[in-house]
């Protein structure tokens, strides 16, 4: 593969709303498309297997195809790498080849780059952040040299509507059969739900979607209210690819009467039936385009060829927008030493011993608590200090440092927890995300407890799934760890609705 000192493109793209991709195995997603400056400006594209081909049906594959238009060579040699990108731009799960010769039409890829139960479980976290994959292909042409260094960022969006209703107080005794109606986005969309009781005392669902023309996927989700309206039982957690049609027919078995009257307080608030209904509906793709192109380390959105589909690139043409994501740049140390230096500080942080002089501008756009602090009548704006006594100094020095600059630094375990509950007090939620990723990094069976205590008290539902799964998928050793053995002891109704949960989710696997 070529040294660091070469020049190559690399092609990064972007796939949101990855979970609904409707294609089948041996199916493909399809890149827009992006050019190499040699070779009369070849085309390539990237080609995406959401569900794998026949031999591997169950990974993600990736190929990269050059075009059957391209201009230049029969041939043309290259080396080139595909590797998955988390949202710090850090690289997971490299594939590389070295000298294929594509001719026009030609592919060449990697059928299991990854899972598909790893990127959509425990790795979905990291690698599918708010459900976007970002694919990375660098390009090296052998015994010839690119003009420039290329960076070329492109993005895929698949459609999604979301929609959630609640039915109340359903009085399933009644009537044998009970028939709730829902206009979902409109007259359009008449969703029909039936809620039937058999003679075995099974409760049953049938439902029927109108309006489904264009529906690729459904993601539905339907849960029992408490008296809170908090969901405390999922009935049904469904993802479904759904086949060309005008209706959708839905059949689930429900809940059975028995139980439902064994948990009345709990599933019957006041003797009736409160159902939440979720769907998330995907409408396959919106659009696929050239968001911007880079060389040498300079951004501009791309121009529109007027041989090319406005579905692909949609920027205006000769409007260019220049911006300094890639450049070098001094705005880090500067903040960092108007920090340190405390140069025009008007605002003191007290915690312990120490005194630091920051500025209430830069608290205020860095943080929502500070800012309220500091805009209204409350002591601290009207004294210019702020005792922090529920955090240490290093943990405050670490915050302030990165309210400063925007840089976390190198973290453990140790520190990351404490920096976690500083972040989220203050509301930094990109820093409260690196300390979660750090977390979860560093996930065991010793200290799980002990981060479910912290996701639970910091209301994290991302970082809450991931100790849970870590539980189910570890049980018989998490649960004879003396750690936990405390945790029930310190947290039990914790500790209970944890294990309430993992059951639920035993019995909805059994579905």
């Amino acid at each position: 593969m070529a040294g660091n000192g070469e020049k190559f493109l690399k092609f990064i793209w972007k796939v949101e709303n990855f979970s609904y991709c409707w294609n089948e195995k041996d199916d493909f997603l399809k890149s827009p498309t992006f050019y190499l400056d040699i070779f009369e400006g070849s085309a390539w594209c990237l080609k995406l297997y959401p569900r794998g081909k026949t031999s591997y049906e169950k990974f993600l594959g990736v190929n990269l195809e050059r075009l059957s238009s391209s201009k230049g060579p029969l041939g043309i040699t290259i080396d080139f790498k595909v590797t998955l990108l988390r949202a710090n731009g850090a690289t997971e799960y490299v594939r590389e080849m070295e000298d294929r010769c594509f001719r026009k039409g030609r592919e060449f890829g990697f059928d299991n780059l990854i899972a598909r139960e790893v990127i959509l479980g425990a790795k979905k976290s990291t690698l599918l952040p708010e459900d976007t994959l970002t694919l990375q292909c660098c390009i090296f042409p052998k015994n010839t040299e690119l003009k420039n260094y290329t960076e070329v960022i492109a993005k895929t969006h698949i459609e999604v509507e979301c929609y959630r209703h609640q039915w109340k107080a359903i009085d399933y005794t009644s009537d044998p059969c009970i028939l709730l109606n829902w206009e979902a986005g409109g007259e359009a969309r008449l969703f029909q739900l039936s809620v039937s009781r058999e003679s075995n005392n099974q409760t049953t669902l049938i439902g029927v979607f109108s309006d489904a023309v264009g529906l690729t996927a459904l993601h539905l989700k339907i849960g029992i209210l408490d008296s809170k309206n908090s969901v405390v039982k999922y009935l049904v957690y469904k993802f479904l690819d759904i086949d060309s049609a005008s209706e959708v027919h839905l059949s689930f078995p429900l809940i059975t009467v028995p139980e439902l009257l064994k948990n009345e307080s709990l599933y019957l608030p006041n003797g009736k039936l409160n159902l939440d209904c979720e769907f998330i509906l995907s409408y396959g793709l919106q659009h696929s385009r050239i968001e911007r192109i880079a060389h040498d380390a300079t951004f501009m959105s791309a121009a529109v060829d007027e041989t090319t589909s406005t579905s692909e690139i949609d920027s205006p043409s000769k409007k260019f927008l220049y911006c300094t994501e890639n450049i070098p740049s001094s705005i880090k140390n500067d903040y960092q030493n108007l920090y340190q230096e405390g140069t025009l500080s008007d605002f003191t942080i007290t915690v312990g011993d120490e005194s630091l002089r920051v500025h209430k501008a830069v608290l205020c756009a860095r943080s929502p608590v500070f800012k309220a602090m500091l805009t209204s009548n409350m002591k601290e704006n009207a004294e210019n200090v702020a005792d922090i006594s529920d955090l240490g100094e290093d943990t405050v020095r670490r915050m302030l440092t990165f309210m400063y600059t925007d840089m976390a630094g190198d973290l453990d375990w140790e520190t990351a927890k404490k920096l976690y509950f500083a972040a989220d007090k203050y509301g930094l939620i990109t820093l409260k995300r690196i300390c979660s990723e750090v977390l979860k990094q560093n996930l065991s069976v010793r200290n799980v407890s002990e981060v479910l205590a912290l996701a639970y008290m910091h209301a994290d539902d991302d970082l809450k799934k991931i100790t849970v799964e870590l539980v189910c998928q570890h049980e018989t050793e998490v649960m004879y760890s003396t750690e936990w053995e405390t945790f029930m002891t310190e947290e039990v109704h914790l500790a209970a609705e944890i294990m309430h949960g993992i059951i639920l989710k035993k019995a909805e696997n059994r579905l």
